[in-house]
């Protein structure tokens, strides 16, 4: 059963949200208030993306669509909200891509819909979405181990419970968490490295400004 407070996390990513979505969050928050531009990221999804890609949570799919694609490449999604499963599907059609959604919650195994073997998973500003603290919420990385090729790639970012250090970006924080968007109150570096450890032989951790980037490989089955 999904719980309610990961349900409420991803209601705001309504259709409304997500058209404006590219403005806000990529373009405004992650450069003015979290001081890790879309670009850094972006950067990522050029260097990692693989031709079976599963993205957790696309939000408006700004990254897949902009990123350097492997030719002939399938991209599945997975979502608890049909919203930005739409949405980022109409996107990448738009550019030829092949896509399949699936609706599904991190905190249980992925569904076997989804398929297994990916050469890459995207798990970009979901983590500090996610109810509980890394005790808790560390299962998802053991779940999408299970479905990463021995030699795939995990890589993402989250915001970690640290006072963020502009004034955009502790607004932000403070009005996103009474809204349940943001569940990050627990996290902290150890909390995410150790469970990235539990699920993964190596791992990568960046900090660029509030926002904390990870890369890992080689999972533990």
């Amino acid at each position: 059963m999904i719980g309610k407070d990961a349900l409420r996390a991803a209601k705001p990513y309504t259709p409304t949200f997500l058209a404006l979505y590219d403005p806000w969050v990529i373009r405004l928050s992650n450069r003015s208030a979290w001081r890790c531009p879309a670009e850094i990221m972006l950067a990522a999804y050029n260097k990692h993306l693989g031709h079976r890609h599963l993205e957790v949570g696309p939000g408006s799919g700004w990254y897949l669509v902009n990123a350097q694609r492997p030719a002939e490449s399938l991209i599945t999604l997975m979502d608890l909200n049909p919203a930005p499963l739409s949405h980022t599907r109409k996107r990448l059609h738009s550019k030829g891509c092949q896509v399949r959604t699936v609706t599904g919650n991190v905190l249980d195994p992925v569904p076997d819909s989804a398929g297994t073997g990916f050469d890459s998973i995207g798990l970009n500003f979901v983590m500090h979405c996610v109810p509980g603290s890394f005790a808790q919420k560390g299962v998802a990385f053991t779940h999408l181990a299970r479905v990463l090729a021995d030699d795939g790639t995990l890589f993402g970012a989250t915001i970690l419970n640290q006072r963020p250090r502009t004034l955009f970006g502790r607004a932000l924080s403070a009005t996103y968490t009474r809204a349940g968007a943001f569940n990050n109150a627990d996290d902290n570096c150890t909390g995410l490295e150790s469970t990235l450890r539990a699920a993964f032989a190596y791992v990568e951790l960046t900090d660029v400004g509030d926002v904390t980037m990870f890369t890992t490989r080689y999972p533990i089955r």
